[in-house]
């Protein structure tokens, strides 16, 4: 057995990056950049109007009141035009004429002339406008060779956002993983319309294991159950190797007579890089590599071991695989207090929220069996309580993580909104 950060040491050292593929710019969320990316463009690529009114000479209206002719118009879509003084009626967007260095917004003059059509001939200004004035300047936003992604960036709307304003068509990044998912135990049953027989369980590790891994955005395939056969279990890992980065099977990974999979991944020529770590829940998890680089999990078959497994030694995999940096867990205030066993890092179903001071706390959750699914229903994150201890009190300070990668999902307990959208914030960047 060994320690967590022990077997994390191993994981990052296994961890080679998957190739680099090209994809278009729409095709891009969710995967990871393998290069950074540079602004190849001024955005805006020309000074515009940041408000419908009208483009003047600041120098014009120094003394007020002023009256100013009405030379041209503009709007969003039409060509650069040239000013010759007095004012230039323009709409958002619309490139700001030469001639002009500021916009005043229609809501702050008086137009004293029409003509027939109705159309601004003449306006007046009752206060001076600074130069630069609702202009937004070319090369305001982007730069040409401004960064606009780092490598490594998982690539969200916002991105695709800022990569499309600078034009970016296609780009380099990581493919998503191949991974594959077994099931084993001939007590498992995956067809939820046939009526489970003495000794019989539904099988819910799959399912989870299988939405988990695509709302990450792995291709995630299911192979099946397989009834504690070795030598069907070794006939369908060879089927399944080559087209898969990773495979994960739950069950069978413990020390009982039935506890094949480590026996047959010897049989089959893979490491076995460990095998039970220092955890509770998910102790007997076990991980090898397979001679053609395929990664292999074994995971307990209890539902929360197999959470676990997965949100703990195989997430930081995929991270690592696809460029991504490891995570870094917030710490939280203890709610509660709790023994454990001072050898093993326990995983915690918690529920973290916001105090009205602003502090971020963590409550235990009643029901920490490795067999209890439903606490998870009202847990928001995990609580890690670190080796190396045995009594921990309410007060004490833990890391704590989501339940899937990514921002916190946080109840508060307080009335202070200002405390608590500012927590909020420096929570939702912890990734």
């Amino acid at each position: 057995m060994i320690a967590y950060e022990d077997a994390l040491h191993i994981l990052r050292n296994e961890a080679a990056l998957l190739a680099p593929v090209t994809v278009p710019l729409a095709d891009a969320a969710g995967l990871v950049t393998a290069e950074p990316i540079a602004s190849a463009a001024q955005v805006p690529s020309f000074a515009n109007s940041a408000m419908d009114g009208f483009a003047v000479h600041s120098a014009d209206t120094l003394r007020v009141p002023a009256t100013l002719p009405v030379r041209g118009s503009t709007v969003a879509g039409d060509a650069l035009a040239s000013g010759a003084g007095g004012a230039w009626e323009i709409m958002t967007g619309a490139p700001v004429p030469d001639g002009y260095d500021a916009v005043v917004k229609i809501e702050d003059v008086t137009v004293t002339r029409r003509n027939a059509e109705g159309r601004p001939l003449e306006i007046s200004l009752t206060a001076p406008v600074e130069r630069g004035n609702n202009i937004r300047s070319a090369g305001e936003d982007f730069q040409p060779d401004d960064a606009v992604v780092q490598a490594g960036t998982r690539i969200g709307a916002m991105q695709i956002m800022a990569l499309a304003a600078v034009g970016v068509e296609k780009l380099r990044v990581h493919p998503h993983p191949r991974v594959t998912v077994f099931s084993t135990g001939k007590e498992l049953v995956d067809d939820a319309a046939i009526p489970l027989q003495p000794g019989q369980i539904r099988n819910s590790n799959a399912p989870y294991l299988l939405a988990a891994l695509r709302e990450r955005g792995a291709q995630a395939t299911y192979a099946g159950i397989i009834h504690d056969e070795p030598e069907v279990f070794e006939a369908r890992v060879r089927e399944v190797l080559a087209a898969s980065d990773v495979i994960i099977s739950t069950g069978a990974v413990s020390a009982g007579r039935h506890d094949f999979i480590p026996d047959s991944l010897r049989n089959l020529g893979a490491t076995i890089h460990f095998h039970k770590v220092a955890i509770r829940p998910g102790k007997p998890v076990l991980y090898a590599r397979f001679p053609n680089g395929t990664h292999y999990f074994g995971l307990p078959g209890n539902p929360i071991s197999a959470v676990v497994g997965l949100r703990f030694f195989v997430e930081p995999l995929l991270r690592r695989m696809t460029g991504q940096d490891g995570e870094s867990f917030p710490l939280a205030t203890l709610a509660n207090d709790v023994k454990k066993k001072t050898d093993l890092r326990f995983f915690q179903k918690a529920v973290a929220s916001i105090e009205a001071n602003g502090m971020l706390c963590v409550r235990l959750l009643d029901g920490q069996e490795s067999f209890k699914i439903h606490p998870l229903l009202e847990a928001n994150c995990w609580a890690i309580l670190p080796e190396g201890k045995e009594k921990f009190a309410a007060g004490d300070r833990v890391p704590i993580a989501a339940l899937q990668p990514g921002a916190l999902s946080l109840t508060y307990t307080g009335e202070d909104h200002a405390d608590h959208a500012t927590t909020v914030r420096r929570l939702q960047a912890v990734r």
